[in-house]
């Protein structure tokens, strides 16, 4: 490859679309690596933001209505600038690249920058960012073994916290979801019961479940905010919330009868300030990254089943083509970077 090719995502009231485009292979300088990506993982919801709302739903300035974006890619080190350590041309590395066949990183401390270990196949590595912010949330709620949780919203975020909570040791855990197909998927990645709202009483059949408590831990990973009060009316007395999603808009919540007298615990999960590890909370970005690697390599996290779709980066357009159109059909997407 003479070039390199990368995704471009153009805003504009007409037409917002994705484009291929080429531009030149970079050259590494000090304390930097050249990665050649061959895939990159889509985030769906904060790409497709973008798409839908413009440049700044992606916390971009409104003028930037072009941009290469994106925040997962997989690949090998193709070149190294001075005074890079720890390092070596071929080593297998995930990072925060945009969709691209080639990136630049700034190796430092604190990067995004972590090694593959071997029997972790490209396609499920790259999540690994979005692994951090599962594993973040579910460490946030200190979910216990037999603890009840209750997962609002099926992506891939949603599935990864299913599958941490399982490995947590926590009992019932139940899946909910508006898709079949995806509560189908949450079967698989360890779910003991799925609900779909659209044909049952969520609350409940929560209620149902836990026999009558509602679940001690509940996660919101959807794109609707407007959920938090179910997610509420479905926590037990004394009961956490966790929003571990980032749904656009507000919420309207009643104060008195569940945050108030179900002593309701909120918790918001965003990870500002998460790349040094402190006395009282060492679980950085970077450890939770690296301890995502590692299940994946054990086969204790199972990813295979949730990527639907994995496919050259030329089909990008269409792809987004069928994100936005809704939830189905679809989940975990990757492009390859032939």
């Amino acid at each position: 490859m003479n070039s390199a090719q990368r995704l471009m995502f153009v805003s504009s009231p007409s037409a917002p679309r994705v484009e291929l485009e080429s531009f030149p292979i970079p050259v590494p300088q000090a304390g930097q690596v050249l990665v050649r990506n061959t895939h990159s993982q889509v985030s769906a919801g904060s790409e497709s933001n973008f798409l839908r709302f413009g440049p700044q739903s992606y916390g971009l300035p409104e003028s930037a209505l072009r941009a290469n974006i994106g925040y997962m890619t997989v690949g090998r080190i193709l070149a190294i600038g001075p005074g890079v350590t720890g390092f070596a041309i071929g080593d297998r590395v995930t990072t925060a690249a945009g969709h691209s066949s080639h990136a630049l990183i700034d190796v430092t401390p604190t990067a995004a920058i972590d090694p593959v270990p071997d029997g972790t196949p490209d396609e499920a590595a790259g999540f690994a960012a979005l692994g951090d912010v599962a594993l973040h949330g579910v460490r946030r709620a200190q979910i216990q073994i037999e603890q009840s949780v209750a997962i609002f919203g099926m992506g891939i975020v949603g599935q990864l916290v299913l599958q941490f909570a399982r490995c947590s040791g926590a009992h019932p855990i139940i899946a909910i979801d508006l898709v079949d197909e995806r509560l189908e998927l949450a079967r698989r990645s360890g779910a003991t019961h799925v609900i779909n709202p659209s044909r049952e009483d969520v609350v409940a059949r929560v209620r149902e479940i836990t026999r009558g408590a509602g679940a001690e831990v509940v996660f919101h990973c959807a794109q609707a905010a407007s959920i938090l009060q179910t997610t509420m009316e479905c926590a037990s007395d004394r009961g956490t919330v966790v929003l571990t999603g980032s749904p656009p808009g507000t919420a309207t919540i009643r104060l008195k009868e569940e945050l108030l007298r179900k002593e309701l615990k909120l918790t918001g999960t965003y990870e500002t300030g998460m790349t040094v590890p402190h006395a009282y909370w060492p679980w950085t970005r970077q450890r939770n990254r690296r301890s995502f690697l590692r299940m994946v390599a054990s086969g204790q996290l199972h990813l295979g089943h949730l990527l639907t779709h994995v496919v050259p980066a030329t089909d990008a357009p269409g792809i987004y083509d069928l994100v936005l159109r809704g939830s189905t059909g679809w989940l975990g997407i990757v492009f390859r970077w032939e």
